[in-house]
């Protein structure tokens, strides 16, 4: 009996031998969390136990004819035989070979199920090589001619309290001396972060020691321990059968097609002068499709034959054909070309027919505006112009503004943030799929303008003129209506007996004259300096603002008001106001 481990090898057929050595082959299986944690890989894996299984079937007469007994162990922590799937002799028994490919199927819908907890409180979780190795032995009797063990697993070992030095301490104890003996490590090392420590526990736990090649002359080899993929490791078990029992027939690779370069996508083509530009999108890449060397471009009229790009090896999705009839219409194709294939040819979606540049428009009319200027091409769209841009120059063509694009049918354009009173001139090109034409010859100069001043030069000093005229009219017309102003004028009765003509403007004042005797109040002059007796101010509305000893008051004209002077005797203020001019003024003061 043989204990198996998967790993990655290659595949080959070996057809069943008539007289096969009796073998004796034990497959153990982790079933600890480092797989079953993963549900993509363990069922990628559970798969590849699937395809063992129908080979199996179909090779049912080889493994009838052989003398190999059959024990798949399964572990984790611990480790059990996998239930009715120990110690199955297939030497003539159809029923043996049916339950063995049975049992594969059923170890491959285990891996798919994952985690079973009823399972994980029996094995455990964790990874001990020791229980395997000890579980297996026990199906490995010592006088078997071909005795072989497969473990499969994808981690290292870790169960608590067994310790990683007695792996190999166990592992000699078990089988170190026995002779034939096979110990076949098949690693699923899909971690990269822990696929070194994997490989390097399994390189230290493999055992070739005098195992006989089969009856085929193959020599028996077992030179890598850890595979990339599940499928791969289903593989290097099939492959450990296969070698450990001289009678399991390995599928037959399918056979692998030869890689082809996939086509270019999404073909654009744009027209030049006497020229085609290609662009595409490169392949979508696939497993099965063969790198991108280089791409070859060519296009055609529909009576002639294929003109292709002159273009050097190139990686670049880009090509130009050239050489080819302006106004006539070219069919354009391309492929993308591998190291040892070409692909497909992939026409675009359109023809297209190269064009000149047009020619230089005519010189555009250009109106001055404010700050601006508006411009124009007068002469019909030449065919295929699709646009027309202009740009100005206010220094006589040393530098050019900013261009302005407009479309073939509206031609006009408006170029703004000028100086008004500059001169510009300004020039206009055509535009099409194909470039742009020369320049036109330039317009009249104009110069833009916000009035009729900026616009007209002449008028500045006529208007100045007129301005001087006009300053002194109004002059002349402001002193004569000043000089015969109506002004208003302020008259103050106290007392009832003391009269004084206060005269005109906002601020008067009224002085009592006393008799120097007595010092009794013998009248009241106008008094407009700093202190007089009372202060009054006229205001608008025929009011007025009267400050005396005590204070401000207002009063109306006409009405009288207590009044009281420096020396704290109290009058009857009667204020009035009258309305004259200055002539009849003089004349009343006369």
């Amino acid at each position: 009996m043989a204990a198996l481990l998967i790993c990655g090898a290659p595949i080959s057929t070996v057809r069943a031998l008539t007289a096969p050595d009796p073998s004796d082959v034990v497959l153990v299986l982790d079933f600890s969390a480092s797989i079953l944690d993963e549900a993509p890989d363990r069922n990628r894996f559970g798969a590849a136990l699937e395809r063992i299984a129908d080979r199996v079937e179909e090779t049912s007469s080889d493994l009838l004819a052989g003398d190999t007994t059959v024990s798949i162990v399964q572990f984790a922590a611990v480790a059990a035989d996998y239930p009715d799937c120990a110690d199955l002799k297939l030497l003539g028994s159809p029923e043996a070979v049916a339950q063995f490919a049975g049992c594969l199927r059923s170890v491959a819908r285990a891996y798919r199920k994952g985690l079973d907890p009823a399972l994980t409180r029996k094995i455990g979780i964790d990874t001990n090589y020791v229980a395997a190795m000890n579980q297996a032995a026990k199906h490995l009797p010592p006088d078997a001619v071909r005795p072989a063990l497969i473990l499969f697993t994808d981690g290292r070992h870790d169960v608590r309290g067994v310790p990683t030095s007695q792996v190999r301490v166990v592992r000699d104890r078990l089988f170190g001396s026995r002779s034939p003996f096979a110990l076949l490590p098949v690693g699923m090392g899909l971690d990269p972060t822990k696929r070194d420590a994997l490989e390097n526990g399994l390189v230290g736990m493999r055992v070739l020691t005098d195992m006989p090649p089969c009856v085929s002359g193959s020599t028996f080899d077992w030179p890598q321990v850890v595979f990339n993929s599940p499928a791969d490791a289903g593989n290097a078990v099939a492959v450990a059968l296969q070698s450990a029992t001289c009678t399991f027939t390995v599928e037959p690779p399918p056979p692998v097609p030869a890689p082809t370069v996939g086509a270019v996508r999404d073909i654009q083509l744009t027209a030049r002068d006497a020229a085609i530009a290609l662009n595409w999108a490169p392949p979508l890449a696939t497993s099965a499709s063969a790198p991108v060397v280089d791409y070859q471009a060519r296009c055609r009229a529909d009576a002639g034959g294929w003109i292709e790009a002159d273009e050097v090896v190139s990686l670049e999705t880009s090509a130009i054909v050239d050489g080819l009839t302006n106004g006539v219409a070219y069919r354009c194709e391309v492929t993308a070309v591998g190291s040892a294939t070409e692909g497909t040819w992939t026409p675009a979606t359109t023809a297209v027919a190269p064009m000149p540049r047009p020619a230089a428009p005519g010189n555009p009319s250009v109106e001055a505006f404010d700050r601006s200027l508006r411009i124009n091409v007068t002469t019909a769209a030449a065919p295929g112009v699709s646009a027309y841009r202009y740009e100005c120059s206010g220094d006589g063509g040393v530098t050019w503004s900013r261009a302005v694009e407009v479309g073939s049918v509206d031609t006009t354009a408006w170029i703004g943030g000028l100086t008004n009173g500059a001169l510009y001139i300004c020039r206009a090109y055509a535009a099409n799929a194909v470039g742009i034409s020369e320049a036109s010859a330039v317009s009249d100069a104009v110069m833009p303008c916000g009035s009729a001043v900026e616009c007209t030069p002449l008028l500045r000093p006529i208007l100045g003129i007129l301005g001087v005229v006009l300053a002194g009219g109004v002059l002349a017309a402001f002193v004569t209506l000043y000089r015969g102003r109506r002004r208003g004028y302020v008259v103050a009765v106290v007392d009832v007996v003391h009269t004084a003509n206060l005269g005109h403007g906002s601020r008067l004042g009224i002085k009592f004259v006393r008799d120097p005797d007595s010092r009794r109040i013998g009248g009241i002059a106008a008094a407009r300096g700093p202190k007089p007796d009372i202060r009054i101010r006229r205001l608008r509305g025929g009011r007025f603002e009267v400050t005396d000893k005590t204070g401000r008051h207002v009063t109306t004209a006409g009405e009288p008001i207590v009044a009281v002077d420096p020396n704290g005797g109290r009058h009857q203020l009667v204020l009035h106001a009258f309305a004259t001019n200055a002539a009849s003024a003089v004349s009343a003061g006369r």
